[in-house]
């Protein structure tokens, strides 16, 4: 199956709120148990940056998990980022997670110039030009940075498309339902990310895994990157 475009931006009021609400639970809990798997004895006390944050849904699980580090969310999308700021208000998490607006590749105003941890979930397939992503980690990382990156694969065919959706979102509210088949076409394929991290000069350095029958993990240190 050829990959199909997506809407870089998520902006609308009622993606927001689904995609903030407990539906994507599951999406949301593999992130932060791949991030233990793979970084099991990492204790960062400094801060993340999350690429691509959406509802800060996950940016919230880091900061409970590390309650020392700071959580920069980047984001694109205003109402994605209304959602997130009344989540960390709510938990009261607000001195913990800064949600910032911004598009690469365009110069993100974060409070830091380099960060330790860089996290990215479901971003990628967004990107017209994936190599927007990898740069990004250069230019935002600092040198022995934690990676992890978690998205969507590209399914063989639509009709597998259509079944990955219809076996794991069959309960999900029709929107989300939607959302999920559009992203599924815009996805890479397992071949085409690890052409990406060679092309980008992060083969040596970071790993790739599938971790489920439809999403991908990217992970590991930039130690020693070329």
């Amino acid at each position: 199956m050829q990959r199909v475009l997506e809407s870089a931006l998520m902006n609308d009021p009622e993606q927001a709120a689904a995609y903030g609400g407990h539906d994507l639970d599951n999406a949301y809990w593999l992130f932060e148990q791949c991030f233990t798997k793979y970084f099991p004895e990492l204790i960062p006390d400094g801060a993340f940056l999350d690429l691509g944050c959406g509802p800060a849904a996950i940016a919230l699980r880091m900061a409970r998990r590390f309650p020392n580090c700071e959580i920069h969310g980047i984001d694109g999308a205003p109402n994605m980022l209304a959602q997130g700021r009344k989540a960390a208000q709510r938990e009261g998490l607000e001195h913990q997670v800064r949600l910032i607006h911004g598009i690469l590749p365009d110069k993100l105003q974060t409070p830091r110039n380099r960060y330790g941890v860089i996290i990215s979930n479901s971003f990628l397939h967004h990107l017209a030009d994936p190599m927007i992503l990898w740069n990004a980690i250069h230019d935002y990382s600092l040198p022995d940075a934690a990676v992890l990156i978690i998205d969507l694969l590209r399914p063989a065919t639509e009709e597998q498309a259509h079944h990955v959706m219809n076996t794991y979102m069959a309960d999900a509210p029709a929107l989300l339902r939607r959302d999920m088949m559009h992203s599924l076409c815009a996805a890479f394929t397992l071949d085409e990310v690890v052409s990406q991290l060679q092309k980008a000069g992060l083969a040596e350095c970071l790993s790739s895994a599938k971790v489920t029958p439809f999403q991908f993990a990217v992970y590991g240190s930039l130690t020693g990157r070329k």
